[in-house]
């Protein structure tokens, strides 16, 4: 069975597009991608609309040869060519692979919106692959990236898929001599100062000594792996769902630390995989940084602490809740004039922090936590503050209590203690913390008055003070 025979097999039994459809072939001029478009070209059924997208690099001083080729092909053969340019001025002095791939895709996105098209057909084969796995494994990483090559992937503009992944180079040649097509060979590939190529031409080659079937190998163990990867996503994802405290798209999950850490260290691991990568789709990650997650999870004694993941996102603990945020830049403003107000009698008032609370001259029925004061008319009125730093309390005692220490001892969030809201004297002495914790005052001289305080995030503090 010749080549196309196979590809022939391969496309009918997949449902990747229908007679017509217009997908978007990557092409290079390369042998690869020039033996893609002859296999397409000649599909007895499924032939799809075949739309060529090209990029010149200007790499090397062939490239205007291999453009005008391209443009000749696609003309004689009535294929419809999309083209660009990568000019020189915009080459990076380090990371130019990478910048390439960046840049080549990047194109690629804009002709499939261009030609409303949701296919991208590369032309990956077997050689490709193995050498993905080697460079993979030598260069260490999570064992997902040993998958190296999928044949078909979904992305944010479509699908990629590659057709040849399981013909080898040798079969490519082979075919594309046999056909006498034309192609351009790109003279870098020889240069073994490049990492993919010492793995191409050294070490893989090796390897195909060794066992001639190597390249079947891979592909099998990559196909494995694959699978193992998907099943074990699909059993994650309830357990993982179910802990999720709440969620914004692009900005934000909250977890269930409590009942994350009930879990062995593997599952904890494969949880937070699976919220990072995919529920959240943050890139970048490696293995040190989960590695790091799983040990601030497991130190009791730094209840509160974060981590700098990649694109600023950031892990943070505090105490039982765990949350994944992403950092938004903000323009630098003033700061705001710290809230404060005169507290009215016998009225309630709803803070910022969803806490409802109110001074009166009678008990309040539906109040949570009732706290009694004997106030005289010298420390009247009473206003609202926000804390600040050296602000004490009175404990039943006779001594004083920082404020910034019963926000600890209470487990407050670093983040909330800024906005903790102070019920104070006209002389500025601390009567409470609203939601918190009240002070312990002496004497009963003076208008009895009752701070009511309701709402969910009191703490377990319920009872209030009597100081009666």
């Amino acid at each position: 069975m010749d080549l196309q025979q196979r590809f022939n097999q391969i496309i009918n039994r997949h449902d990747w597009w229908q007679t017509g459809q217009p997908v978007v072939v990557a092409v290079s001029t390369g042998v690869d991608s020039m033996t893609l478009l002859e296999l397409l070209q000649h599909l007895p059924k499924k032939r799809p609309q075949i739309i060529v997208a090209y990029v010149d690099h200007q790499l090397r001083d062939q490239s205007r040869l291999e453009t005008a080729f391209i443009q000749r092909y696609c003309r004689d053969h009535h294929l419809q060519l999309a083209q660009t340019v990568w000019k020189r001025t915009s080459h990076p002095s380090h990371g130019i692979e990478a910048a390439a791939r960046e840049f080549r895709y990047r194109f690629f996105r804009s002709v499939l919106k261009a030609n409303r098209a949701t296919v991208l057909l590369t032309a990956h084969h077997s050689d490709d692959l193995a050498e993905t796995m080697l460079m993979k494994l030598v260069r260490g990483g999570q064992i997902e990236s040993l998958i190296g090559i999928q044949q078909q992937r979904q992305t944010a503009f479509g699908r990629l898929i590659r057709p040849m992944l399981a013909f080898s180079k040798r079969d490519i040649r082979r075919f594309a001599a046999s056909k006498q097509l034309h192609w351009f060979e790109d003279q870098t590939n020889q240069d073994l100062t490049i990492e993919r190529n010492r793995f191409r031409y050294r070490y893989l080659a090796d390897l195909k000594r060794e066992n001639a079937r190597i390249l079947t190998h891979f592909g099998d163990y990559s196909k494995q792996l694959e699978m193992l990867t998907a099943a074990n996503r699909e059993l994650i994802t309830p357990i993982a769902e179910q802990l999720v405290v709440s969620f914004t798209a692009n900005r934000e999950i909250v977890l269930n630390g409590t009942r994350l850490t009930t879990y062995s260290k593997p599952l904890q691991m494969a949880v937070l995989k699976y919220l990072i990568e995919v529920k959240l789709a943050i890139c970048n990650v490696a293995l040190p940084q989960f590695k790091q997650l799983l040990r601030l999870l497991a130190n009791p004694a730094k209840p509160q602490g974060q981590l700098q993941l990649s694109n600023n996102w950031q892990f943070i603990k505090s105490y039982q809740r765990l949350s994944i945020v992403k950092k938004v830049d903000k323009p630098v403003t003033k700061p705001k004039i710290s809230r404060q107000f005169m507290v009215i009698l016998d009225r309630w008032y709803l803070l910022d922090d969803g806490l409802k609370f109110g001074v009166f001259t009678t008990r309040p029925s539906e109040a949570e936590k009732v706290t009694v004061f004997h106030l005289t008319d010298s420390q009247l009125p009473l206003s609202i503050r926000r804390w600040q730093p050296g602000d004490r309390l009175r404990l039943k005692n006779g001594g004083h209590q920082k404020i910034s220490r019963v926000m600890i001892d209470l487990k407050v969030p670093k983040g909330q203690r800024l906005n903790a809201n102070l019920l104070v004297t006209s002389r500025d002495k601390i009567l409470a913390v609203i939601g918190l914790k009240s002070a312990a005052l002496p004497g009963d001289s003076g208008q009895r008055l009752y701070l009511a305080e309701s709402g969910s995030q009191l703490t377990s503090e319920r009872k209030g003070t009597n100081n009666e």
